[in-house]
């Protein structure tokens, strides 16, 4: 039995590709058009999280049908903002190839819903490096809890101490530990207490190449 990472399971949003602006103008316009006030602390507090664990924070308790047709306007807004902007973050493609061609098996788990993971994966060409996608839409708990990323871990046929999570959101570590894996957390500019329990930090991905992931020691008991 080894403890070596096997596998590396990446988030999307602020890990691969930097989409927060888009989803922060796309809750603000939805929240404009419906009278709600959403700023930017309301955003970055909930950043990571399922639509169906925002609205009801800030939009109250809406049926199940006015917060799936909420969810659909805000995303449609999102996908209109990121066709205009995607760009991969820098080293993240790099290190993407880097570990397919090492021969790591990669899934994208992200809480963001399947046709934004579709359009996103079509426009960074990512199918040629990933072998699972799972949208936080097909598992029962969102981030924290470690649902998603336990799900990712069976489409690539590894136990979760095999896997490596690559996150940027304190939601997505605490999912990522509360699932038995190591972490990489992206913090960019920010310095976030919750950040911190990964077993790496790094500004961005540069500072990351296939022999640092594969050096991330075990951890000493699991979560």
């Amino acid at each position: 039995m080894t403890n070596t990472i096997q596998a590396v399971i990446w988030d999307l949003d602020g890990v691969i590709i930097d989409s927060a602006d888009e989803h922060r103008r796309a809750w603000q316009r939805l929240a404009r058009e419906t009278g709600i006030s959403f700023t930017d602390a309301d955003f970055w507090a909930t950043f990571g999280k399922r639509n169906d664990d925002i609205i009801p924070q800030h939009w109250g308790n809406v049926s199940k049908e006015r917060l799936q047709q909420l969810a659909e306007r805000k995303e449609l807004y999102f996908r209109e903002f990121i066709r205009e902007a995607a760009a991969p973050l820098p080293g993240s493609m790099e290190l993407m190839r880097g570990l397919h061609e090492a021969g790591f098996p990669q899934a994208l788990a992200s809480s963001t819903p399947i046709a934004n993971i579709a359009l996103i994966k079509e426009l960074l060409h990512l199918d040629h490096y990933l072998t699972a996608l799972v949208s936080g839409e097909s598992v029962a708990r969102g981030k924290p809890a470690p649902d998603i990323f336990l799900r990712a871990a069976e489409e690539l046929h590894m136990a979760p101490s095999l896997c490596l999570v690559i996150e940027d959101a304190v939601a997505g570590v605490q999912a990522a530990l509360a699932a038995g894996m190591r972490c990489i957390a992206v913090t960019g500019d920010r310095d976030l207490p919750g950040l911190r329990a990964a077993d790496l930090l790094v500004r961005d991905l540069t500072e990351v190449d296939v022999e640092r992931v594969r050096t991330i020691p075990a951890r000493v008991s699991q979560p």
